[in-house]
């Protein structure tokens, strides 16, 4: 299962469900990991994910529900480089 450490901006953000794509940029890091999970599952979305407000025990669970490479430039990164971009739906 996935866990996404976050700042506590897009924490809440993802909580009120203003926000369903969770960029991180394209490093072995992430490649690795997402790599690792949808071959777990033999390539199947709605794969698990915790979204974790920091290093705290605070987390909501959410399924991973498609997976896409995009310029960083238009994302919350801001950054001009490939990151992916993590679609989700939050689970209750």
């Amino acid at each position: 299962m996935l866990v996404f450490p976050l700042k506590k901006e897009w924490y809440e953000k993802i909580k009120s469900g203003e926000k369903t794509i969770e960029y991180r940029e394209v490093k072995p890091y992430w490649e690795t990991r997402l790599k690792n999970e949808f071959m777990n599952r033999a390539g199947a979305l709605n794969c698990p994910c915790i979204f974790r407000l920091g290093y705290t025990k605070e987390y909501m669970e959410a399924q991973i529900i498609g997976v896409e490479i995009v310029d960083g430039k238009d994302t919350d990164l801001r950054i001009d480089k490939p990151v992916y971009a993590i679609s989700f739906k939050k689970g209750n």
